[in-house]
C-alpha cells in the first residue's frame, strides 16, 4: 500500500498504517513529487508512518534492494 506523503494528503492514515502492520502488508512511502522540490515532503510519510507504529522493516522502500524485492514477491503471491 502506498502512503502518500504530500500534506495535503497523506492519504494513508496512522490507523491504516497500524491496520497494515498488523496484516503484514508493506507499506511504500511516496512524496507524489512532480518536480525536485516536492521530495522534501517525505518526512510528513515518514511521521505518518511513525504515528502508525511503523518501522523500517515495515516500509518496503526503506529496505535493502534485495529485501525488497523479496517483499514485492511476498505481496504478489497473496
Amino acid at each position: 500500500m502506498e502512503l502518500n506523503a504530500n500534506p495535503s494528503r497523506l492519504d494513508l492514515d496512522d490507523l491504516a498504517c497500524a491496520a497494515a502492520k498488523r496484516k503484514g502488508i508493506p507499506i511504500v512511502i511516496s512524496t507524489d513529487a512532480h518536480g525536485i522540490d516536492g521530495l522534501d515532503k517525505l518526512r510528513y510519510g515518514i511521521l505518518q508512518a511513525r504515528r502508525g507504529g511503523l518501522a523500517k522493516a515495515d516500509v518496503a522502500n526503506a529496505l535493502p534492494w534485495k529485501q525488497m524485492r523479496q517483499q514485492i514477491g511476498k505481496s504478489r503471491d497473496r
